[in-house]
């Protein structure tokens, strides 16, 4: 009988063994490529950098925690370089983890994960990313991020030349949240909070709905020479509400509120203003160098400066607004435009609106 115990005892050490090496990934040499199909799962490791080939994918299960440490005798960050596929499917009870080694590590203490010219079908989902350099960075290569949160980052999520889709997640304590160059860009219900830059977008083609750009210390929406579609979103609580710098679009029932700085700063930007709410903001809520945009249904309240700043020489057609009163002479007190400064072109505010639009965010 004592025989038999101790036989069960070995085999179940000698089970749990194996089921904890098997749980136990540690990617050593520097440079490494992964030739074939590749599944991580459990505690993996990463020294110095890690390809996927452009014929492979890499899997990465529900639960994983990967840690990434420079490699052996040299100062080149960690990081996974990917030119075929990647899966990495967490789920809400099991996220996907990827960080750094060091115990105490800060901001840029490994590379990223890096995609470079792969348009195959890579997904990320319910992951976190932390105390990366460039936490997810895109070359010519589509992606897709569902619920997926970088943190303490130097720049969060950065897209050159590439397709990206965004659906939930968070990007904060970083220099910049979101940076998209040349690029197409889909995002809904995503928050990008307490960067020095919330989003800088250049050159490319985006649609945002419902992501809250909120608590960035110098701007939270920068836009140039893009073609965007806002709508059902909030900036508040930045230093600087949103720039935009030429391009055109839409910006639709969205909320900017207790920025400390401009809410709106507009430069060449062909811009449908309309059904967005513009309150309690320091300064003041709409900033235009010219009279490319149009502004109608909106709401404005409560803004410590002008509710419309025409900085430029060309009028501005302001019809149809809300001013937060019905009385011209204090509609007129938040206006800054030739009746202030001949040299100025005028804000057209008549005919306003005599209550708030039932449809304001």
């Amino acid at each position: 009988m004592n025989h038999v115990l101790a036989t069960l005892c070995l085999f179940l050490c000698i089970t749990s063994s194996a089921a904890m090496a098997a749980d136990l990934i540690a990617v050593q040499p520097d440079g490494s490529v992964l030739t074939e199909d590749t599944t991580w799962r459990g505690s993996v490791y990463v020294k110095g950098s890690v390809v996927v080939a452009p014929q492979a994918t890499l899997r990465i299960d529900p639960g994983t925690v990967i840690r990434f440490s420079t490699a052996f005798g040299t100062n080149a960050t960690a990081q996974l370089v990917i030119q075929g596929r990647i899966q990495a499917v967490g789920t809400a009870d099991l996220p996907i983890l990827m960080t750094s080694d060091s115990s105490r590590p800060q901001r840029g203490a490994w590379g990223g994960i890096i995609l470079v010219a792969t348009e195959k079908k890579n997904l990320i989902e319910q992951c976190r990313i932390e105390n990366a350099d460039t936490g997810l960075a895109l070359f010519f290569s589509s992606l897709t991020l569902k619920a997926v949160s970088v943190i303490r980052a130097t720049t969060a999520v950065r897209a050159r030349d590439s397709l990206l889709q965004i659906s939930g997640g968070t990007f904060s304590e970083s220099d910049i949240g979101l940076e998209v160059n040349d690029s197409e860009l889909e995002a809904r219900d995503m928050t990008v909070s307490s960067c020095r830059k919330g989003c800088v977008l250049h050159r490319s083609a985006v649609s945002l709905s419902s992501v809250h750009i909120v608590k960035n210390t110098f701007v939270g929406l920068e836009v140039e020479e893009c073609r965007v579609k806002i709508a059902s979103g909030t900036l508040a609580d930045n230093a600087l509400g949103a720039t935009f710098s030429g391009g055109e679009g839409l910006l639709l029932t969205t909320r900017f509120m207790r920025n400390s700085g401009t809410a709106l700063q507009l430069s060449a930007a062909r811009l449908k203003i309309q059904r967005c709410r513009f309150s309690e903001n320091r300064q003041d809520a709409v900033r235009l160098e010219d009279g490319r945009a149009l502004l109608f249904n909106n709401s404005f309240s409560s803004n410590g400066g002008y509710n419309v700043y025409n900085a430029g020489s060309e009028d501005v057609n302001a019809r149809l607004n809300w001013w937060g009163s019905a009385a011209k002479s204090a509609i007129a007190s938040k206006i800054f435009d030739a009746a202030s400064i001949p040299s100025t072109g005028r804000v057209l505010l008549f005919p306003w609106l005599l209550e708030k639009p039932p449809l304001e965010p």
